[in-house]
């Protein structure tokens, strides 16, 4: 008689087992990230396969590399909300998280533009390489730039970036909203700039204080009968094509 019970609990064990499958299937994949929007190309490659073209909704998969075409810009949206515009002709390679600090992407050449998602309000640590750079992230949006020198500029809209190079990641500069700097191959990065406008063109405009010609040249900055450059083939802002200033 005690027995009674038992294929009650029999039968609600299978039913809860049964229910496994679809409640793990609704767990989003971490690593993962999915693209929102695509105007022109993009491509990916992976490992041991070769290149092939990516569509709208499509996922990106940690160690997968993209590269957008001429002309072509695309945002990848990661499962905490966070975003990346992909800008002509640029290469990353997307690899969402690491044994400590979560690592984005890795950008080889052209440019991006980041917003990383707080969360519940917190800071939601990230980071990010570049040939030359390591930047790492609190939660803000900003841009970053590596042109075929891999040079690399790093710019931003909000929150706060720490910048520093790869062969000496002690040296780092803080950048706040509405500051840029640059890290050039064996050199630690520049001292924090002003800019003006939007992080995504800041290789295009000037710095504020009202400098003149020669004092923007001596601090990185382009003169203003430049200012179209990175757009003089109808690429995006901060062209992977576009060489920095010396």
């Amino acid at each position: 008689m005690r027995c009674v019970g038992l294929p009650r609990w029999v039968t609600l064990a299978a039913s809860l087992l049964a229910g496994l499958p679809v409640a793990y299937s609704q767990v989003p994949d971490l690593g993962a990230a999915r693209v929102v929007s695509l105007a022109g190309t993009l491509t990916v490659k992976r490992f041991r396969q070769e290149a092939s073209p990516v569509r709208l909704n499509d996922s990106a998969q940690p160690g997968d590399e993209l590269i957008t075409g001429e002309n072509s810009q695309a945002i990848i949206r990661t499962s905490d909300g966070s975003t990346v515009t992909i800008y002509p002709d640029s290469r990353i390679v997307f690899n969402e998280r690491s044994a400590d600090v979560r690592e984005l992407l890795h950008l080889f050449l052209g440019s991006i533009k980041v917003h990383v998602e707080k969360l519940s309000g917190r800071p939601n640590p990230h980071k990010l390489t570049t040939p030359t750079a390591v930047i790492a992230v609190r939660g803000t949006t900003f841009s970053v730039f590596v042109d075929d020198t891999d040079s690399t500029l790093v710019a931003v809209d909000e929150g706060l970036v720490g910048v520093a190079n790869l062969q000496s990641p002690g040296e780092e500069v803080l950048l706040h909203a509405g500051q840029r700097t640059w890290v050039r191959p064996g050199q630690p990065p520049q001292q924090a700039q002003a800019f003006r406008g939007r992080s995504e063109r800041a290789d295009l405009v000037p710095v504020r204080s009202g400098m003149g010609e020669r004092n923007r040249a001596m601090t990185g900055d382009m003169p203003q009968g430049m200012e179209n450059r990175g757009n003089s083939r109808g690429m995006g802002p901060m062209s992977g094509r576009t060489n920095p200033p010396r």
